[in-house]
């Protein structure tokens, strides 16, 4: 089994925490290691200064940190591949022979990171083919789940280490992919939802509150943007227009 890691508040989250502990066994993950490391009260002045400008707010450093410290463990102990989820996904049914099927499609790849999230925007259905999970993408989606292998680990870990960051985690894998070189992938169909996106939890880094309005204000906005505008854009298509030297 794939090492699993879940990005998680330690305090004020336990709803959260008792979510994953019947959640992931319910879709055959019994093995997996919470990220408590990292909440805002530990994000020292060395810390916040040594990592992060001024641009981002507290809880957005903190999800960045731990998401970091996972990266960390990864390099330090050698870790091929990993699955990192926050604490509020949704997995699918069938969540482990899907993953496996998208783990076999990558397999003989390095320096990559796949998104399985299902977020506001989707593959075109021009894109896709036939028996194909993942596709190259020129940006990242949100960080609800990842899969990634120890040399993208390295790769972010050693730029993180050289200079102060100005973006959210996923902000930030999307945007520096060009200059540090690794591949971003989009799984579809995708294999993880965010509870907090749906209105089963809320959250402190979008504002976004839980509740039956908030899930169906989400899902309604969400379908919008997945379902219609991902397959009408003209931009969106061209995220997926990767030059064959990169392929």
């Amino acid at each position: 089994m794939i090492k699993t890691f879940i990005i998680h508040v330690s305090k004020g989250y336990e709803e959260r925490r008792k979510h994953i502990d019947t959640h992931l066994p319910s879709r055959g993950i019994n093995e997996y290691e919470y990220m408590l490391r990292g909440d805002i009260d530990d994000l020292s002045d060395a810390v916040r200064n040594e990592f992060f400008t001024d641009s981002l707010r507290l809880p957005e450093k903190s999800c960045f940190y731990k998401h970091y410290l996972v990266m960390k463990r990864v390099v330090e102990e050698r870790i091929p591949q990993v699955l990192v989820l926050e604490d509020d996904a949704l997995l699918v049914d069938g969540f482990l022979d899907k993953l496996r099927s998208v783990l076999l499609e990558i397999d003989g790849k390095k320096n990559y990171v796949i998104n399985i999230e299902d977020a506001a925007s989707a593959v075109p259905i021009s894109v896709r083919n036939k028996d194909q999970q993942l596709y190259l993408c020129k940006t990242n989606k949100l960080t609800g789940g990842l899969v990634y292998d120890y040399d993208f680990a390295k790769t972010l870990v050693s730029y993180i280490e050289s200079s102060p960051v100005d973006a959210p985690i996923d902000g930030f894998i999307g945007n520096e992919n060009d200059k540090l070189g690794y591949s971003i992938y989009w799984c579809q169909p995708p294999l993880v939802a965010q509870g907090s996106k749906s209105g089963l939890f809320s959250s402190e880094l979008n504002g976004a509150k839980s509740g039956v309005y908030a899930s169906i204000r989400s899902a309604v906005k969400d379908f919008y943007r997945r379902d219609i505008r991902s397959h009408l854009s003209q931009k969106q298509k061209r995220l997926f227009e990767i030059p064959e030297g990169k392929k």
